[in-house]
């Protein structure tokens, strides 16, 4: 904890001067018998953008009907600094504003230091005593991303980290800690031999769940100050490769004490590496890793405490935030680990580590899916999966009722290996449907989005279509598989989105024109899902969400 302390501390030093987008261009709204002035105060060292500047009553964009200052001009744009006076004349509004009208004002700046800020939108109320127009502010419907991050600036310290190491343990039920459970589970038996103590299988799962945690703290806090997902960019095949064969590394430790003839020079390699420093560096590392490489997992928590980061630049309390939030996504890890340590010694405890060792296996090929065509994937988990049950004792002598029951469920794990096997060799089109190979069929039953990575093309329609469903999505985003195999194939949701145009932005590369759009509607990491109606976003979901939910939502 003092580690991540310090971290913090000196990161919050470091950009100590951040400002937030509001306090960076303060706007205040004065009224007179004449005009509804709008001024901006801008911060030091700041500007605001020119055509990053919009004014909208009840959704009519009146921009073009409002009379600039000059500006400056900074890198072939026209900028404002110190402060900037707009007037809408009671004239002007009073041909374009009825009574209770809605009042938006879009803007968007940057400071000196290179530092610009996610574009803003300010709705207030507009209503007529006497001669003089006044504002109140638009209440909107706040996601749930937004309620959090509101949240983060309204309560006391106790409070925030509290409610988060909740948000925590309810994220924990959720297939995001999943692929840690073997993980996990699989060091602390090639660490333990024949018996991992409770103490030092608890001590592994903290050391695990900590490094965990800190990975999580410090890519949050990059990501909102850079802009760019850590996740998303350590996603590359080089490094997913290197990863995967790490999990082979930790397979062979399992092996390692089985009757499998490794080369002796491998054989050394693994007994000095995991003997050294009682395996707490490579706990520690495959901790910080996981929680980059392997679960780049987003959910509305985790993006409202991003969105606290993003606007208030508070590193210290949005860091801590998501250290707690993951420590207690973590907390089933530190049961797993205490639960290993009250197995007895005894040969079947080999069985055990052959286990793990596969599951270290499929591991590295789950890690490889991201990058190699699915068919081969399926290729390679039949054939592991039929290594597995060999190797397991599917062809030993059942000599107890335990041990048919063991043969039984081989023999199934046999069947769903060979019915893989089948899908590799014959191109199935998804691992969610056994032997279904027909790719245009299963296309034709799912929702049409037509993919962009264009900003101008997708703001023209949001602008010019009524209804708009933008999908934020990854190759490595494991909700975003699920989402499209089950979700956007379900008859229901497909109706229910008939009438909407339907935009994907794959932001796999995390290159500068995908991280301009993400910027743009506030998106950290996918899946995410924003609906428009005319023009206006009614609606954001960040993260996964069944067909049933999304079903009762009121789109």
């Amino acid at each position: 904890m003092r580690l991540l302390f310090l971290v913090l501390l000196f990161l919050q030093c470091s950009f100590a001067n951040v400002l937030s987008a509001k306090d960076a261009f303060k706007l205040d709204i004065l009224a007179n018998e004449q005009a509804l002035i709008l001024k901006f105060n801008i911060a030091k060292d700041h500007f605001l953008y020119h055509n990053q500047l919009k004014i909208k009553l009840d959704n009519k964009d009146i921009t073009a009907l409002i009379n600039y200052p000059q500006g400056e001009i900074k890198q072939e744009q026209k900028v404002y600094f110190h402060s900037l006076e707009l007037a809408l004349s009671n004239l002007m509004l009073d041909n374009y504003a009825k009574n209770n009208a809605k009042l938006s004002i879009l803007y968007q700046g940057c400071s000196n230091d290179g530092l610009c800020y996610a574009p803003q939108k300010r709705e207030f109320r507009l209503y007529k005593e006497g001669q003089i127009y006044k504002t109140s502010p638009y209440e909107t419907m706040q996601n749930e991303e937004e309620q959090i991050a509101l949240s983060l600036k309204d309560e006391n310290l106790a409070l925030i980290l509290f409610s988060f190491f909740g948000y925590g343990l309810l994220l924990s039920l959720t297939p995001c800690t999943l692929p840690m459970i073997p993980i996990l589970s699989s060091l602390i038996i090639a660490k333990g031999g024949t018996k991992p103590s409770k103490k030092q299988g608890f001590l592994l799962s903290l050391i695990y769940v900590f490094f965990m945690s800190l990975a999580y703290a410090l890519a949050g806090i990059l990501a909102s100050v850079f802009g760019a997902s850590i996740q998303a960019l350590l996603q590359q095949t080089w490094l997913l490769v290197c990863f995967s064969l790490l999990f082979v590394f930790f397979a062979f430790v399992c092996f390692s004490n089985f009757n499998f003839e490794l080369p002796k020079s491998l054989q050394g390699l693994i007994q000095h590496k995991t003997s050294k420093t009682k395996g707490i560096l490579g706990v520690a590392l495959m901790g910080f890793l996981s929680a980059l490489i392997v679960g780049p997992c987003v959910a509305a928590p985790l993006a409202g405490a991003l969105l606290y980061l993003a606007d208030s630049g508070s590193f210290v309390l949005g860091g801590l935030a998501l250290f707690t939030l993951s420590f207690g996504m973590g907390v089933p890890l530190l049961f797993v680990g205490l639960g290993l340590g009250f197995l007895k010694p005894g040969f079947w405890m080999e069985k055990v580590r052959i286990f793990f060792g596969f599951i270290m296996l499929a591991m590295a090929l789950w890690i490889l899916s991201r990058v190699l065509p699915l068919n081969l994937i399926l290729l390679a988990y039949g054939i592991l999966g039929v290594f597995f049950v060999v190797f397991m004792g599917l062809f030993e002598r059942a000599c107890n009722g335990i041990q048919k029951v063991k043969k039984a469920l081989l023999i199934l794990v046999l069947t769903y290996s060979l019915m893989l096997f089948l899908q590799g060799i014959f191109g199935a089109s998804s691992s969610f449907n056994p032997l279904n190979f027909n790719q245009k069929e299963m296309e034709g039953q799912k929702l049409n989005f037509k993919t962009l990575q264009n900003l101008t093309q997708i703001k023209e329609k949001i602008e010019r279509k009524e209804k708009v469903l933008l999908y934020f999505t990854a190759s490595w985003c494991e909700y975003c598989k699920i989402l499209d195999a089950k979700v956007f194939s379900d008859e229901r949701i497909i109706a229910k989105f008939a009438n909407y145009e339907k935009i994907k932005i794959d932001v796999s590369e995390n290159n500068a024109a995908q991280l301009e759009i993400m910027k743009k509607f506030d998106v950290f990491a996918p899946p995410v899902l924003i609906f428009f109606d005319k023009g206006e976003r009614r609606d954001k979901i960040t993260g996964y969400i069944t067909g049933d939910e999304l079903l009762k939502r009121d789109l």
